[in-house]
């Protein structure tokens, strides 16, 4: 058997992962010539192409994502099987997620999952590359999906809609959507629709949405609206945590539908290790009861627009 150019191999599987060289440089301490030269030569060694390079950067092709399903399972058994030899046994867990979902949802409640797995390393990937679910051998895999585009298979988490959102202090001079007019500041995500998606559904044609603070994501958003900065839309599972504790107020409805939704896509429950399996059950869990406290949070808001 002709030996495995595992070095090279490494270097495909982290460019496949993140989508990009520069990502797998950053992983593996090397530069990114070094990663596409190791790419390059794998593809010379193989004499097919795994990438297709595009103007919005790598495709894996056919070939390419066949190999990167192989690399990374085999690779990521290897890892497991190292650190368990290495460390004695402790365990880990890897979650690919979005970073919004990653910042707001999932770190503030993650304390209640360790107290059941002391000594557990948990490896959070903050993003939401477009990659095959089937690649993230013995990841736990969630996806944001912005309304209209194709849902991976799995479990939707939450589905959620857009909810004005601000501090105490700054709902105090809001009573009813047509306030937003006379004044209040609205805070954005670079390019995103959300005000618009909004304004139409609460029937608000006049309400300038080209103004306000606009932000490279949700997270600073929501930092922003907490800092009584001006009114934000939130997604409610992301702002559920805040609303609780008061440092965010919904001054008043609609609850715009957009279709976004946070997908648990891998690993399915007849793939799963018993960790993974275990992780997976309790975000259900989490969600499930997200749902229940989201129509409390309904509730006060419906009681507060009728007042």
């Amino acid at each position: 058997m002709s030996r495995l150019p595992l070095t090279a191999l490494a270097a495909f599987e982290a460019a496949a992962r993140h989508g990009g060289m520069t990502r797998a440089a950053d992983e593996l301490g090397l530069t990114h010539g070094a990663i596409s030269r190791q790419v390059g030569d794998l593809e010379k060694r193989l004499g097919v192409r795994l990438f297709d390079r595009t103007p919005r950067g790598l495709v894996l092709t056919e070939a390419g994502r066949e190999l990167a399903r192989a690399c990374t399972s085999g690779l990521g058994r290897m890892t497991e099987a190292f650190d368990r030899v290495a460390s004695g046994g402790p365990l880990r867990l890897r979650v690919a997620a979005p970073r919004a979902w990653a910042a707001l949802w999932l770190v503030p409640r993650l304390p209640g999952f360790l107290a059941d797995w002391p000594g557990l390393r948990v490896d959070l990937d903050g993003s939401n590359h477009d990659r095959p679910a089937e690649m993230e051998s013995g990841w736990v895999v969630v996806r944001y999906v912005r309304g209209g585009d194709p849902v991976p298979e799995g479990i939707t988490l939450s589905e959620d809609g857009l909810l004005p959102v601000c501090a105490p202090a700054v709902a105090a001079r809001l009573r009813q959507p047509a306030d937003l007019l006379t004044g209040a500041t609205l805070l954005h995500v670079h390019e995103w629709p959300d005000w618009s998606v909004w304004k139409a559904a609460a029937g608000l044609d006049a309400l300038d949405v080209s103004g306000g603070l606009s932000f490279s994501d949700s997270v600073m958003v929501m930092q922003a609206a907490e800092a009584g900065l001006g009114v934000a839309l939130a997604r409610p599972s992301l702002a559920l945590s805040a609303l609780a504790a008061g440092r965010l107020v919904c001054p008043f409805g609609p609850l715009a539908a957009c279709g976004d939704r946070y997908v648990l896509s891998a690993p399915a429950v007849g793939q799963a290790r018993r960790l993974p399996l275990a992780f997976r059950a309790w975000l259900v869990a989490e969600a499930a009861n997200d749902h229940r406290n989201l129509d409390v949070v309904a509730l006060k808001r419906d009681g507060a627009t009728q007042e």
